[in-house]
């Protein structure tokens, strides 16, 4: 296996997580399931008391349902049993994402954390911008990084220096896919230092 292709599935595997609690957790309930239905048929077999209902019983009700059964409360059964059957698909199509990313680099796989970029751009920004840290903030979601800033009240901020000084951080962590930023200028100022 080429040392690309290893690089590839290290950072795969440390920037999606797995669904494997969300696998084990539906088996383990059908699998009760169908062991207690197991359990109802051979006792239904053997003659013996059931514990909760017999298959018979089961089938029975299930046949009379729409008879004895409300059509809003067969509504929401039905609606509740489709939201769960889609939840389960769209976790099973869709891979989980965690708030890493890779970085381009030529011998190593290198993952970042998205709150490592955030407080670099943050840092940047405060810099280039002479603010306190707690008027900066930055936040990464999945193809943006949103930067908050509120500046001191009376001090005039350049929009340009700022951007320009984010896109530069952004860019020095050669990311594998590009970040855009989005820079929010709040209209009220703080107190300076």
């Amino acid at each position: 296996m080429g040392t690309a292709r290893t690089h590839s599935r290290i950072v795969r595997r440390e920037t999606h997580s797995s669904r494997a609690g969300l696998s084990a957790a539906t088996a383990v309930l059908l699998l009760a399931a169908f062991l207690w239905l197991g359990t109802e048929s051979i006792l239904a077999l053997l003659g013996q008391e059931a514990l909760v209902a017999s298959p018979g019983r089961l089938a029975d009700a299930a046949a009379t349902a729409p008879q004895t059964t409300q059509p809003a409360e067969l509504t929401a059964a039905g609606v509740a049993a489709a939201v769960l059957g889609l939840t389960l698909l769209v976790a099973a199509f869709k891979g989980g994402r965690k708030g890493r990313r890779a970085m381009q680099a030529e011998r190593a796989a290198v993952v970042v954390d998205d709150q490592v970029i955030a407080a670099a751009v943050s840092r940047q920004v405060q810099l280039t911008a002479k603010l306190a840290p707690e008027q900066v903030a930055t936040t990464i979601s999945r193809a943006r990084a949103q930067v908050a800033i509120r500046p001191t009240s009376g001090a005039p901020l350049d929009r340009e220096a700022v951007s320009r000084a984010a896109e530069k951080e952004i860019a020095s962590c050669r990311l594998g896919r590009k970040l855009s930023t989005d820079i929010r200028i709040a209209t009220e100022g703080a107190l300076g230092r």
